[in-house]
């Protein structure tokens, strides 16, 4: 054991001191126990195995992170306390734009520089109009605010990943940002040449098409605006094709060895090319984190020709993780660097212990020597050989990744093993003609022939994804965090959206979708979290914070079924479901009053309301299908942002309108759960949705008040956020907030 360890210490001696860097960092950022015991561990192995030099050069570089670390991370904190001490703080900020702005509803967003007006550091900056340019610098009136916090069960947790930017908080301006100074010049020219190669790789292509997107991803790093083209690739698990890492910047390191190699360019300077052009790629296309960390690993790598050593890939990759601990220790906290890393230590470390697995493969003649095998079995047994180091190190790879794909996403795909391997070919070529095509778009028409037939390239590493995707158990998601066996979280997406979703009996049901980003930030991560695959959804009524996630949950889920509220409606939302429904043929039904429609043996849904299906031309919150779910014995009303005049006509019909429990949402324009129709209904709790703005969609607090006194609780999501409620083997009903954790037990 101890001559095994002393080998790998002498092999490897980088990782070693990267070990105990990282180790250093963590203990520095909170995780004291892990990191001084891990640090002990990687310092003190190379004394006991007799390498002295090690451990004091380990200790030092270990004490330079951490130290940095806590350079960094010791203001960040101070400025958070500041911001959580003076919640939403007015100031007039100056501040230099650091990250490519993302389009949100109404505006957008981005990481920026304070240059002046707060605590100095980076905030994530809420504007509205036009997006400011990356590197331009601006200035605007606003708020700072503390990070918000996750107000759903399952929901991506902003703030986290705000912190592991290094931000500090939210700066919400108010009006349109003003130009202080334009991008650097060298910044601008920078833009220039990543738009133009942006678009002369999708030259001739339709650019909102398929094959344009899945260019893009691949190439460029851009995420697809396409959830059934994602969910392919996510379940095949070969989704790390688009983004770009170290497989695509090992892949132009390829493509580079090979045209300099057919030129007759001599090793050492094709070495120095190579790097140029990896280090190139890397620029062009944003350098992100792994495509700097590939091109650090590929310049020691690469570099041991030059220097006549042999490289070492675990080597390559301490080098690597080192310097992105000297750089910014926050890196090694996220889920993606994690399984960067993660990846290439299981391809370094079993690569040629799985390669053993797949033997028979490149298994040669046991009577022929090598020399007699001639020209064809020559190619033939260097194929098989390839393949079968392909298939190694992919499920290297795939049994490496598996921890950290549990821990970060509850999910595993074991047809990644086969996937990653066949869709690498492709991705290869791809990569190749989209190179091919940007270096040869100044000759007019050439490039765009090359990207036509790189669109069906791209189509085809889109069916090898979509094809193992299909395969029965080919990819698992494991549940997490969830409230429990049977259950209906009703989410609090923000905005006046609404959405809620029933699960029981193995069976999953949406209860509208909210708004598009409501759906994709908050829905799609909670039902991926807990692992809810619903096949049927009920949609309210034609309004886009109630139904305009809606195309994207067709294409992220197995939605089979659609009950919807009316056939015919103005709105472009509305419009939109119906023809991606029908051009995918996912069964539509409208709503019909009187009737149940089972959901599980122990729930089904009553329709109790449906508008007029004529009056197309009258306001979405008009024409709201009012639906009552029978769940374990518990009755629970669905009135969405039913007004006034439709809870006029449920009284008038004169049908039992009985519930234990009402989710309603206000209605713009009228009022809502008025006295009487209170006393019909007899609810004991109202979860009651909330927004700010419009002001006439807040929830008024002498309503809730006189709620509260005739002992109805109202969980008032403004405070709460999502509200789950859980039946019990007793037979009680627990309803819980989300935020505040107030509970009500309700008993037949």
């Amino acid at each position: 054991m101890r001559r095994l360890l002393r080998r790998s210490v002498e092999r490897h001696p980088l990782l070693w001191v990267a070990v105990a860097a990282a180790a250093a960092v963590v203990a520095v950022d909170g995780g004291y126990v892990a990191g001084w015991l891990a640090l002990a561990v990687a310092v003190g192995i190379p004394g006991i195995v007799g390498l002295r030099a090690i451990p004091p050069a380990a200790l030092a570089l270990a004490l330079a992170a951490a130290v940095l670390h806590g350079q960094r991370t010791l203001p960040q904190q101070a400025a958070q306390c500041w911001i959580e001490a003076a919640g939403a703080s007015s100031a007039t900020v100056t501040a230099r734009v650091l990250s490519i702005p993302q389009a949100t509803g109404g505006g957008w967003s981005a990481l920026v520089e304070v240059r002046a007006g707060g605590p100095a550091g980076k905030v994530w900056w809420r504007g509205a109009g036009p997006a400011a340019a990356q590197g331009e610098t601006i200035a605007a009136d606003g708020l700072f605010r503390p990070f918000p916090e996750p107000r759903n069960p399952g929901e991506f947790e902003v703030g986290n990943w705000l912190h592991r930017q290094g931000a500090w908080g939210v700066f919400e301006a108010q009006g349109l940002a003003r130009p202080v100074a334009p991008p650097p010049r060298w910044a601008r020219a920078g833009q220039r040449a990543r738009a133009g190669f942006r678009a002369a790789v999708t030259a001739g292509l339709d650019p909102a098409g398929r094959e344009a997107a899945v260019i893009r991803a691949m190439v460029l790093g851009e995420n697809p605006d396409d959830d059934a083209l994602i969910e392919s690739y996510r379940a095949s698990g070969t989704l790390h094709v688009f983004s770009v890492s170290g497989m695509h910047v090992a892949m132009v390191g390829a493509i580079g060895w090979l045209l300099l190699k057919l030129l007759g360019v001599p090793r050492r300077p094709a070495v120095g090319l190579i790097l140029i052009g990896m280090l190139a790629y890397a620029w062009i296309t944003g350098m992100k984190p792994p495509a700097a960390r590939s091109v650090t690993m590929a310049a020691v790598l690469l570099g041991g020709f030059l220097f006549r050593r042999r490289p070492d890939l675990l080597n390559a990759l301490g080098l690597a993780l080192l310097a992105a601990l000297l750089v910014d220790g926050h890196l090694i906290f996220l889920a993606g660097v994690q399984l960067s890393f993660g990846v290439v230590l299981a391809i370094g470390l079993g690569t040629g212990r799985a390669s053993r697995w797949f033997g028979w493969i490149d298994r040669k003649e046991p009577y022929l020597p090598l020399p007699l095998y001639g020209w064809w079995r020559t190619r033939w047994l260097k194929f098989r050989e390839g393949t079968a180091t392909a298939l190694g190190a992919s499920t290297a790879a795939s049994i490496g990744s598996l921890p950290l794909t549990l821990w970060h996403f509850g999910f595993l795909s074991p047809v990644s093993i086969l996937a990653s391997p066949l869709i690498g070919l492709p991705v290869f070529l791809l990569m190749t003609l989209a190179l091919l095509a940007a270096a040869l778009s100044p000759v007019p028409g050439l490039g765009e022939r090359i990207n036509r037939l790189n669109g069906r390239v791209a189509n085809l590493c889109t069916g090898i994804a979509s094809s193992a995707a299909a395969v029965p158990g080919g990819s698992v998601n494991f549940p997490r965090d969830r409230p429990g066996a049977d259950f209906l979280i009703v989410y609090d997406p923000g905005h006046g959206g609404a959405a809620a979703c029933l699960h029981d009996g193995g069976s999953s049901v949406l209860f509208d979708t909210a708004h598009r980003p409501g759906f994709r930030r908050i829905v799609l991560s909670s039902l991926r979290h807990m692992a809810l695959r619903p096949e049927s959804a009920v949609l309210s009524h034609p309004d886009g914070g109630h139904l305009g996630g809606a195309v994207e949950a067709l294409d992220a889920l197995p939605l089979r079924q659609l009950m919807l509220p009316v056939e015919r409606a103005r709105s472009q939302s509305f419009r939109a479901l119906q023809e991606a429904a029908g051009s995918r043929g996912i069964a539509t039904t409208r709503g019909v009053t009187g009737r149940a429609y089972g959901i599980s043996p122990d729930a089904w849904l009553e329709v109790l309301h449906e508008p007029d299906p004529l009056d197309f031309h009258a306001v979405a919150d008009e024409r709201v299908m009012v639906t009552r779910l029978h769940w374990h014995g518990w009755r629970i009303l669905f009135l969405s942002d039913a007004g006034l005049r439709t809870e006029r006509a449920l009284l008038e019909s004169g049908r039992d309108l009985g519930a234990e429990v009402i989710v309603a949402s206000r209605h713009r324009q009228d009022a809502s759960l008025g006295d009487a129709f209170l006393a019909a209904v007899k609810p004991r709790a109202i979860v009651a949705g909330h927004a700010d703005f419009p002001p006439e969609e807040r929830v008024p607090a002498a309503w809730q008040a006189a709620c509260e006194e005739a002992g109805i609780r109202v969980f008032h999501q403004g405070r709460t956020g999502g509200v789950t409620l859980v039946p019990r083997e007793d037979g009680a009903l627990v309803i819980r907030g989300f935020l505040d954790g107030g509970e009500l037990v309700l008993r037949k």
